[in-house]
Parts: structure tokens; sequence; C-alpha cells
């Protein structure tokens, strides 16, 4: 494998027509799988007719992660500063707001916490903006606390005929059982429908990272791994060679899930793969760093699936 080197997502020769308001960006997972235009484990997801407006993420190094990748200007500023510079209008709305304080492996603080009320934001971006479809993404453990419901009622916004679900990444292309809420909104009265599950079997680790096995340690590329002594629970978890990976985290450094046949944690570079990152990704940032966006992130494949069904129902 050679050095990953950045997409070519830039403005000057960006085209598309559909425009795009992205909040909560982090490193670029859902906006990659918007635009499209990349290779996955030798799939190619063609271009999508969209292109980036605005983008915003309170973390600069995200944000550097963003720019070197997607090739569009973000602004690193906490979303509440970010608000006043917001286009008039859009076509589609993205948003993966934070989750920790309703994930299962998180602190479960749901309203208490001061991270999850910013979805608030989101809701009034919506509202001001008033975009053609709004798409917002959050762990599966919103839908079973009560705050949930209140985030799910808030996000019913006038005008908008909404749906939720959970998909699982696993039934998409993505090598991960990851589970996520998806929230689509689309003006009118016509209800979205989530795209059809893969009939195919599911990428297995083995699949998706096994040419990476006889590999040295690799800065270049990020196939470097975490040294953190072996901790209970998830972070003494074994990946199988035979099914996905379980869920990357983004808070876990000596959390990451071992290897399924080597003595060590799984690289960086195979967090990204199994997060359905293209090796072209380049992540511009320390170790600890580049774990945080890999699990914060949107898996692009699973987003482009999203986005090419939004292509066909509301602009097809």
């Amino acid at each position: 494998m050679t050095a990953p080197v950045p997409n070519s997502h830039s403005e000057s020769d960006d085209s598309r027509a559909r425009s795009i308001v992205s909040l909560f960006s982090g490193c670029g997972g859902m906006d990659l799988g918007f635009l499209g235009g990349f290779e996955f484990l030798g799939e190619s997801f063609e271009p999508l007719s969209n292109r980036i407006v605005f983008a915003n993420d309170n973390s600069e190094a995200a944000c550097r992660t963003y720019r070197e990748n997607i090739g569009h200007g973000i602004h690193a500023m906490d979303i509440e500063e970010a608000m006043p510079h917001l286009p008039e209008s859009c076509d589609i709305l993205l948003g993966g707001f934070p989750c920790q304080d309703v994930s299962f492996n998180g602190k479960r603080r749901a309203e208490s916490g001061k991270r999850t009320v910013l979805y608030e934001k989101m809701v009034e971006a919506i509202e001001r903006v008033q975009p053609g479809v709004f798409v917002a993404e959050n762990v599966r453990g919103l839908l079973s606390c009560d705050f949930g419901k209140r985030v799910l009622s808030d996000f019913d916004i006038d005008g908008y005929s909404v749906t939720a679900k959970v998909l699982v990444a696993s039934s998409y292309g993505v090598p991960q059982n990851r589970e996520r809420l998806f929230i689509v909104g689309i003006k009118g009265d016509a209800p979205f429908t989530f795209p059809m599950a893969s009939n195919a079997a599911p990428i297995t680790a083995s699949s998706a990272i096994s040419d990476l096995e006889d590999e040295p340690e690799n800065s270049g590329i990020k196939h470097m791994w975490s040294r953190a002594k072996r901790s209970p629970e998830q972070g003494s978890r074994k990946l199988r060679a035979d099914a996905p990976a379980t869920t990357m985290r983004a808070e876990h450094h000596g959390n990451v899930q071992w290897h399924y046949s080597l003595p060590r944690r799984v690289s960086l570079r195979e967090q990204a793969r199994f997060q359905s990152f293209p090796d072209t990704f380049s992540f511009p940032c320390a170790m600890r760093e580049t774990e945080r966006q890999i699990g914060n992130a949107v898996p692009p494949v699973l987003a482009w699936h999203i986005a090419k069904a939004i292509d066909n129902q509301v602009f097809g």
C-alpha cells in the first residue's frame, strides 16, 4: 500500500448543482459520502451531483483533515459562532450532532450533557435555511432514553416529512457492525424511504485488512497502532476474522480492538478501513486525534447509499 494522497473535491473544479450545508462536519466522512467519487475495497462509488457550500466543526484538527481531503473551506469555530455565517438557503443540510451524552459507551447524561443539546442548533439551522432535505445522524441509544423523544419531536419540523431509522453499517458494504440512527426530513408530504440493505454477505474483518497483516508500521499511511495495555471489556475485545469489525469508538486509545490474528491492536489505517474510508483519505494528525476523528465519523460508504437514495427520490 502506498502513501495516501488527498482527494480532489475542490471548490474550483466543482460544477455540481445541489448545495450542501454541513454542520458538526468532523473530518468529513458524511460529506465525502454525499460527494461520492471515491473507491473502497475495489468498488467505485460514483460522484453525486452535490457540492459543499458551508461546513463547520469546532475541532481545528478535524478541520485540518477535512480541508486536506474534502478540499473545501470549513469554519473552525463553535457552532454558535458559525450560525451567523450560514447561507440563506441550501438544497441539503447535514449534521452528525454530538452524541457522547446518549451513547451506550458514554455517560448517558442526555439532557444534562452540554454536548448533546447542541442538536438544537441544527434544528435552528434547518428552520432558518429551509433546505429541501436534511439528514441528522446520532447513536441508536437516542431511541432508548426519554431525552430521545424530545430530540425526535424537535426534528419533526413544520413543513417536512420526517423519517427516522437505525441502520447497521455492515448491511451497506461497510466492514463494521456499527448501528446509527438517521433522521431524514424532506420538505413536503412525501416520506423518505431508506435504501434497502444489501443481500450480499457482510464484508469480514479479514477481507477488509488482510493485505496489511505483513506490513510494518508506517506513519506515512497511518499504519501504526496503540501499545496500550489490555483494559476491561472493549479494551480486551478481539476481532473475528470471519465477521465485520465491532464499532470503532472515538474516545478509546486503550480500548482499540485487538487484531484477529496478530498480537497487537488494530492500526489507525485498519480502523479507517473498518469505517470505509478510502486509502486515499489522509489524517494529518497524531495518533489519539486520528482515533477520535475516525471513531466520530459517519462511514462514507453508508453516507453514499443514503445520498444516492435522496438523489433518486428527491432530485431524480
